[in-house]
């Protein structure tokens, strides 16, 4: 027969408790990892960013970890509101004129200069390509901090 000790009150409210330490614990790490996973993110668009005036690398960012029911996640991308249409098009590489004609854009000089990092060039699709850089990473650190 099992002792009294085992289904004490004390052992149960314990045990609670080290499961809320545990949760709080995970919670606080998963937070940690996705800011310094969008950290390096956010560093590489910059570096793959067209750049014409700099706005565009200096309105990247990094919100808060944000929190639903059974979910955690992090926007990253441009904060300002002044060049999300100008952030749009040079990711996309295109844009549409009023009378619905399609301009495709391709690298100035300032751009091109930059010279390929990791494997990509700069220019369209700088915010997709520096997550493509970081897929490994992210795996990874994702992996760890889920990890017991």
């Amino acid at each position: 027969m099992a002792s009294k000790e085992f289904f004490s009150v004390d052992g149960f409210e314990a045990m609670i408790d080290r499961l809320d330490q545990i949760d709080k614990e995970m919670d606080l790490r998963i937070d940690r990892t996705l800011t310094y996973l969008a950290q390096r993110v956010i560093e590489d668009a910059k570096k793959l960013a067209p750049n014409l005036s700099g706005d565009l690398e200096g309105a990247l960012h990094i919100g808060e970890v944000k929190k639903e029911i059974h979910r955690r996640y992090i926007d990253l991308g441009v904060a300002s509101g002044e060049v999300n249409s100008y952030a749009m098009v040079q990711h996309e590489g295109f844009r549409k004129t009023k009378t619905g004609k399609v301009v495709y854009m391709s690298p100035g000089p300032k751009t091109a200069s930059k010279g390929a990092y990791k494997g990509y060039l700069p220019g369209k699709k700088y915010l997709e390509n520096a997550i493509k850089i970081n897929e490994k990473l992210i795996i990874e650190e994702l992996r760890k901090a889920l990890a017991f």
